[in-house]
Parts: C-alpha cells; structure tokens; sequence
C-alpha cells in the first residue's frame, strides 16, 4: 500500500502555520527534501493507517513526482490554528532516483478522489522488492547491522518491545517516564528530580553493530548533548510474530552521534565499543 497525498499549485501559507512553513503545494523549483518538508503535513490521519504504512507519494497532476519512505508509526500531532483541531504531519526520507522503490513508482498514474490523501495497493512495490531485497539490507538473525524490516506487523512489535524494555528500565530506576514516540523525534523523556534524559529506541534481530537512526534523531541529540540515551535490543527473536523476551542482548548507551559514526540511509549510527 502508498499513502497517497495529492498536491495543488503551490500556496502560502499562513502565518501562524503549526509546522512552521512559508508554503505548501508543488513547486518546480523546489528540490524533493523541500517538497517533502513542506508537504508532509497538516493532515488527518488514522494513527493505526500510519503505522501500516511503509510508503509515502506525492502526486501532482495525476502523477507520482516524489517518494518518501515512513519511519513506521513515528508522526507528528499539530495543531490546525484554523480550526483547532489535532492534525498530523508524516516522518520519513526522501528516495531518490536508484532506490528501486523510487523508480518503479515515480510517474505512475494516480486516480483522483475527492480526499487529497488516499491509500491505494500498489502491486508493483511487491514485484519491486522480491527482485531487489538483498539480505544485508533486511533485518534479518546473523546480519551485523540493522536492516529493514519489511513486514509491518514485525516491524511493530520489535519497536513496541524495545521501547517497552527502555521505559520500564528507567520506570525500575525510579524515573518517570513520558512516552513521546508519537510527535517528538525522541521515544521518551525520564524525568527524576531535577534530571531530564531523552530516551530512543531501537530493536533489531542483527547484531547491533549498527543501527538506522533519523536526521531529526541526531539533531535532537546534538541539541541536548549529555542527555540523550539510546538503548538497543539486539539479536531479537520473534516465534510466531511475538517477540521471546529473552532471546538476544539490551545495552543503554550515550547518544552523542558524530559525523565519523554516521552512514546516509538516513544514518545508519556505528555503536561506539563503550556502554553506560
């Protein structure tokens, strides 16, 4: 399935715009990270339909012009100044020309309906990714970094353990903690006195080495350098789509991401050997 989202001429936007932007809509100019940043949002979504969702196209004219892959269920709640009401702006990356999902879809015709966003089948991702999924790409046993995990009822149940197993860490600790999974680009806040940490997560079947982090991850990080923890489940085991809490191994470490760790997928993030 694509979540599709159809755009008009470009527009400005108003000065109060709960994003913040100057404008929204297709412009020719625009490179697609501004496309995207500017079109990701407002919009009323279903939670449950987001986090389904892998893919995300922008059309314009009936055609797909930018791909955008989602960071699972990981969105932002506005609010729409106009009327009030909570709204919800996408996360993810743009995929350029080469991503095999990029190219099977940019240009394909999309039908109209009266909502601009829709969710529509597309059996050529199917066909896309059986032909192009190489295994070190996966989130597969035995791999050493963190993959992709293309099953989304997978995918959501190795993140919901792996948050689940950070927060009561913290929680056992005596910390309180918030989950913000939903419209921060961190997992949690733990609060004990007068100490604030930022909390991600991430969970893995690989061996960790490595793990995909976003760019609004590490610059939440950069921003509050000291406070951010990422902890990572590795070697993680599903039996019959249900994670067995005591397969593989959970580390708590600094995230204090530099450039040297940092690989572009959006960042694949190389684990440093030390750990809190």
């Amino acid at each position: 399935m694509v979540l599709n989202i159809r755009l008009i001429d470009r527009q400005t936007a108003d000065s109060d715009d709960p994003l913040p932007r100057g404008w929204w809509g297709y412009d020719a100019q625009a490179t697609p990270e501004e496309l995207w940043e500017h079109n990701r949002g407002v919009w009323i979504l279903n939670d449950k339909r987001i986090a389904d969702e892998r893919w995300a196209a922008l059309n314009y004219q009936g055609r797909i012009i930018l791909v955008a892959e989602l960071h699972g269920p990981d969105h932002e709640i506005v609010v729409d100044n106009r009327t009030g009401t909570s709204k919800k702006a996408l996360k993810g990356r743009v995929l350029l020309a080469g991503n095999p999902i990029h190219d099977v879809l940019i240009g394909e015709e999309v039908i109209y309906r009266r909502n601009p966003v829709s969710y529509d089948p597309d059996p050529a991702i199917a066909e896309t990714l059986d032909g192009a999924a190489d295994e070190s790409s996966l989130d597969v046993p035995g791999v050493g970094g963190q993959g992709v995990q293309m099953d989304p009822d997978l995918r959501k149940a190795i993140e919901n353990a792996a948050q689940d197993r950070l927060m009561r860490h913290y929680r056992d600790d005596g910390w309180h903690v918030a989950d913000t999974r939903h419209n921060r680009p961190y997992d949690a806040v733990a609060v004990k006195g007068s100490e604030m940490l930022f909390l991600e997560a991430k969970g893995t079947q690989s061996r960790g080495e490595t793990v995909i982090v976003t760019r609004n991850e590490v610059a939440n990080a950069r921003q509050h350098p000291g406070l951010c923890i990422m902890g990572v489940w590795s070697g993680m085991r599903l039996v019959d789509g249900v994670v067995d809490p005591e397969a593989g191994a959970f580390r708590l470490l600094a995230f204090e991401p530099d450039d040297d760790a940092l690989r572009p997928r959006d960042f694949d993030w190389t684990l440093p050997a030390s750990e809190i």
